[in-house]
Formats: C-alpha cells, structure tokens, sequence
C-alpha cells in the first residue's frame, strides 16, 4: 500500500490572487521572483516525514549536508508526485486549487468552490472587525481600541476619514504593505481616488483609527478543522510601507518575557484563551491550517502602553509562523537570533552578503540543533533576488 503523501508548495502570490478572487490570475514579476527564489522554503517548517515540496529548485549537496545534521527528511520535487493525499500550500485560493489540480493533484483531496468563497471571505480584512467585536465580549475590562469600521461607498469614506485627525485605510485583500494608507483628516482627490477603486473592485475598504505602534508581534494559531489552538508567538518588524523584514528566533517564554516589559503576561494570556475561542467558532469549521493575528503595542493619549489585540487574520501560513517552527525545532534553546527575508537588485550582492556572514558567524550543529551561526535557508542562484536566512548566538 502506497502510503500518504504530503505536499507543501510556497506560494506568496496567493493573498493577491485572493483580491482577484477567481483561478485565472497571473502573478506579477515580484510575486513570481519571490516565489521562485524562496521555493524551498518549505523544507524548514514540513511537518510529516519525507513530504514533498514542490519547487523551482534543487537542493545543493551542501544544503542537503545540512539538512541531513538536523533531522530534516522533507524533499524537493520538481512536480507534485502522484498519491499526494494531504495538500499545504501557503494559502488557499482558487487560483491556488486550479494550480493543483493542473499538475495531476486529484480534486477530491482539495477544498471545493464552495469551501474557497468561504475562505476567501474569511481572509478579508472585514474579519477583524468580527473578532474584536467577539474580544469585547470575552476581555470586557480591557480597554480596546475603537472599532474598525467596514466603508463601502465613497460618502463612507469621507464621512470616517474626516470624523478623525489620523487614520488608515486598508484594502480588504492585500499584501507586503500594499493596499494600506494612512490618512490624516482630509479626503483628498488621491484618498478618494485610491478608496474608490478599492471599493468598486473589492466591494468596501477598512477604515481603522491610527494608533502610535510600539512594536509588531502576531499570535499563531493552528485549525484541526474542529478546534483552534495556540502555536506560539511572533515578534517581527517592518518597513514603513508595512512589508515583512524580519523574526526574532527565540522560546516563546523569551518572546513573552520581552513583551512583559510593556503588556502583563496574565493580559496576553486572557486574549490567547479568548482567541481560541473565537477562533474555534468561526473559523476552525472551514478551514484546516497554520494561521496568525497580527497585533501590535500602542501607546494610547496618556502615554499608556496597550495591545491591539486583532490588527488583521493572515488565514494562511506565514513567516512568523516559519519564523516559530525554526526556532522551536532547529535552534537549541540556549541561543536566539533573527530570521530574514532580504532583496538585493543582483545575485552577486546576496553572494557578498552569504559569505560575509558566513565568515562573521560560522554554523554550529550539536545534536540535530543549531547553537551558534549564520544559515543560508533558500539558495542563491544566478538571477536570485530573495534570500531566507537565520543569524543564531549564542544568548
């Protein structure tokens, strides 16, 4: 008997394909470079034994090398491998299933139409006003920020725009930062520009109050597909656009020790058990997977430092969660550092970059666990753009 086959596929395009809503999207050049370059990611967090992970690109014998020294069994493939029983990609999508059932994956292993709408339904940022409507049933003496508000006309828009001296404006589907503005007090002709399109092809905008962010973290979640359960936190940085820069590699104690310096761990707690549950209701019965809520540290009017507890549900995979499974599972928990993801114009400046590195921090494996060291986690190859790598000292 054949046994279950596993396939895991990044596939960082999926949160705009889900603003495209059906299967007939075409990625963009970035969206493709990113893809290619970090295709081999999903050897570092594949759960089941000897997965497959279907990639543009081969493991290099020295990779392998280190794969091998930490335990790692998953494997590369070229093309989804026939029995593959149980599907992983990085977000669901029709164009994601479409994808799928075009290189020989059986239909009846895949989510169907029905159960797509739902999840890309469930992926818009109108979800977020839902669960904190939920928190301030289950944490009625925290104090949390006011409401989202889902706009869908442009009178909306101005009327929520000019009702407060800072705020920001979200498309429902977007990614890396995109799609987010901020707006201070005036609806403008490129406000009202920007928000109408929005609406007009994604049917409304968020309208959200600004607050002043301390700091970036998420809680990461994982459906069963009948229960929500807490997989570990996420402290992480971006740029001003808002896109992804980085994790800190370290225990979920450390991160919460880090955080305690400004929010009450019995506060993070509470929220933990209330996402849970929140979770479990109304997302867990349509959806099976890795998924996080991004939050952040805000100081309020008074100089007081608070969590917002639900920025936005990333009903997927994501780096912090990659981030978390690293640390977890390849770093020994006497070390900490830091998890990338860095662009360069040209192949040869990520090459300068791996070498320097290399040299400054030389890798160190004791027992299946990395205790010190520079790792390259995806390949740099002529025509590289995007490198995945981790930085561990010793603490």
């Amino acid at each position: 008997m054949t046994p279950p086959k596993h396939l895991y596929l990044f596939a960082p395009e999926n949160d705009m394909a889900l603003a495209f809503g059906g299967r007939y999207y075409t990625p963009t050049p970035v969206a493709q470079a990113i893809a290619r370059d970090l295709s081999l990611l999903p050897l570092w967090y594949a759960q089941e034994p000897h997965a497959q992970v279907w990639a543009s690109q081969a493991v290099e014998p020295a990779m392998q090398d280190i794969l091998t020294s930490l335990g790692v069994t998953a494997q590369a493939t070229s093309k989804p491998q026939p029995h593959t029983t149980e599907c992983h990609p990085w977000g669901w999508s029709a164009y994601i299933v479409d994808k799928l059932t075009r290189n020989g994956i059986d239909s009846s292993t895949l989510p169907c139409e029905t159960a797509i709408d739902t999840i890309r339904t469930l992926s818009g940022r109108a979800t977020s006003r839902t669960i904190i409507q939920e928190l301030a049933k289950e944490l009625s003496l925290y104090p949390l920020p006011p409401m989202p508000e889902v706009l869908r006309s442009d009178n909306e828009v101005e009327q929520y725009v000019t009702s407060q001296a800072h705020t920001i404006l979200k498309a429902p589907w977007s990614s890396s930062g995109r799609g987010v503005w901020r707006v201070n007090g005036t609806y403008d002709p490129m406000t009202a520009r920007g928000a109408s399109g929005i609406i007009r092809k994604q049917g409304y905008i968020m309208g959200e109050v600004w607050q002043e962010k301390m700091c970036d973290l998420a809680m990461e979640f994982y459906s069963n597909g009948n229960a929500v359960e807490f997989a570990g936190y996420s402290l992480f940085t971006t740029d001003e656009r808002g896109a992804y820069q980085s994790n800190l590699l370290a225990s979920n104690s450390s991160i919460e020790n880090i955080l305690s310096q400004h929010i009450a761990p019995t506060t993070l707690h509470e929220v933990c058990r209330a996402l849970e549950k929140i979770c479990t209701q109304h997302i867990a019965p349509h959806y099976k997977g890795y998924m996080g809520i991004d939050m952040i540290v805000y100081r309020n009017a008074r100089g007081e430092a608070l969590l917002h507890p639900c920025i936005e549900l990333n009903l997927r995979m994501s780096m912090g969660m990659v981030a978390r499974i690293i640390a977890d599972r390849y770093v020994t928990p006497t070390a900490q550092g830091t998890y990338h993801v860095h662009y360069a114009p040209d192949h040869t400046q990520l090459q300068a970059l791996n070498q320097e590195l290399s040299e400054l921090n030389p890798l160190h494996i004791e027992h299946n666990k990395i205790t010190s060291g520079y790792l390259a986690l995806t390949p740099i190859l002529p025509g590289t753009h995007y490198l995945a790598y981790i930085n561990v000292k010793e603490k």
